[in-house]
């Protein structure tokens, strides 16, 4: 489905990000991999090159516009193009809206939407100047629902779809697509930081599947928006959460 494409994709060192990585190679791709954790970034990236992939592993702070825009140049003139770009990383903490401190709520928009923003920014010419590209953005149900403490997260979210929709209509006439995709709450590194056993639990109740998300799930449906086979869908935020967000259970 990615056969020679070059597929960057953020946050890649584990959780949701890895799975995203590993069905791209999979599928046919190049892989540019991007994370602030080097070591398990390098990990990752060895594990995947044992399979016969391509894998460029790189260690940028997102945050940094410039820095940001030189990783993603360089990643062009390494493997000759940009075709895909998964924006999934981010950094969360839950705590209720009152007690949210400064440096929290900036540490949260910096990496779940300005280094979002700044990578389509960066590699929107390069997928202009071949004519086709593809952005799969990672939002959450969040954007649409209320959860429990999740003020910041909710509002980057929300933002994180805002932005698909525009920049598929403001793209698409430039060959480049821009989806989003809301996965449902699974058990990852990320997540299990900031929910308990009762939240778990609480979930999976809400579950029409009887059952949680998964990383190698959603990486299914990120290959799918990303690929060729989803040339028609164009502005799209798709819900992986199983039913969750439309059922009162």
């Amino acid at each position: 489905m990615l056969k020679g494409k070059t597929v960057i994709v953020t946050g890649a060192a584990g959780g949701i990000g890895r799975a995203i990585a590993e069905e791209a190679g999979h599928a046919g791709a190049r892989l540019a991999l991007v994370d602030s954790d080097a070591t398990r970034l390098e990990q990752t990236a060895m594990e995947i090159r044992a399979n016969g992939v391509a894998v460029l592993s790189l260690v940028v702070d997102m945050t940094d516009r410039l820095l940001w825009q030189e990783s993603i140049d360089d990643i062009a003139t390494e493997f000759g193009s940009i075709d895909v770009m998964v924006n999934n990383a981010m950094w969360v903490k839950y705590e209720p809206i009152a007690e949210v401190q400064e440096d929290v709520y900036r540490r949260q928009m910096a990496i779940g939407l300005d280094a979002v923003y700044w990578g389509v920014q960066a590699v929107t010419p390069h997928m202009i100047a071949q004519g086709s590209g593809s952005i799969v953005n990672m939002t959450s149900p969040a954007s649409v629902h209320g959860i429990p403490n999740g003020s910041v997260y909710a509002a980057i979210k929300g933002a994180i779809s805002a932005l698909t929709r525009q920049c598929a209509v403001e793209l698409g006439q430039k060959g480049i697509r821009v989806n989003a995709v809301a996965p449902g709450p699974m058990p990852t590194p990320g997540t299990m930081s900031v929910v308990d056993e009762q939240g778990w639990e609480k979930r999976l109740a809400t579950s029409p599947l009887g059952r949680l998300s998964t990383p190698e799930g959603v990486a299914k449906v990120v290959v799918f928006l990303a690929s060729d086979a989803a040339d028609c869908v164009n502005g799209d935020v798709l819900f992986a959460d199983g039913g969750r967000s439309i059922s009162k259970m």
